[in-house]
């Protein structure tokens, strides 16, 4: 009998503690998280960059690309956090940014994604500011570091580069993509 009430105990305390991560969206594994926040989901991974709790995952269906935050708890719960869509807006743009936040909190911080895509195949870093726009962009870039709110390095792998963090609500926006060279050279400038 002491065994039974045992298992049952234990079966309620599993329960109680449990239930708040399904409800939070959170899966057994990251494409059902996906799916979660994209039903139509078919899409292939075509780059994924891990961090400490989460993934960035680059996807596409075929007709979209989109960069989904997928967050890891305990390594065996998966939750499709943010996402954001890499829009082309011309077959010749070697260049292709966006950007997501998203107040979860209810502060004044924000979950902020920044994603690009370039065809540059010398580009091997993204430098994104959000210094007060003037006439001609800062080309110095030392000079932007003191200009700029946040100064945001970014690799370039497999013609991708993304982040994920949390940033302030006031230096949210009005972001600049610079696609840099491995000598440190600006190749372009992006509003």
């Amino acid at each position: 009998m002491k065994k039974i009430s045992f298992l049952i105990l234990a079966a309620i305390v599993v329960v109680i503690n449990y239930t708040p991560l399904f409800l939070g969206g959170y899966m057994y594994n990251e494409e059902q998280a996906v799916r979660r926040l994209y039903p139509e989901y078919t899409g292939n991974k075509l780059y994924e960059k891990r961090e400490d709790q989460h993934k960035l995952v680059v996807w596409s269906d075929g007709n979209q690309k989109i960069v989904t935050v997928v967050e890891n708890k305990w390594g065996w719960l998966y939750r499709a956090r943010n996402s954001v869509e890499l829009v082309r807006t011309s077959q010749d743009e070697p260049f292709i940014r966006t950007w997501s936040a998203t107040n979860h909190g209810g502060n004044d911080i924000y979950d902020t994604i920044l994603a690009v895509e370039t065809s540059e195949n010398e580009s091997s870093t993204i430098v994104v500011t959000n210094e007060p726009m003037d006439e001609e962009p800062v080309a110095d870039l030392e000079r932007l570091k003191a200009l700029s709110g946040i100064y945001i390095e970014m690799d370039v792998e497999q013609g991708y580069a993304v982040y994920y963090g949390q940033l302030p609500a006031d230096q949210t926006g009005g972001f600049v993509f610079r696609s840099i060279d491995s000598e440190g050279k600006i190749l372009s400038i992006h509003r």
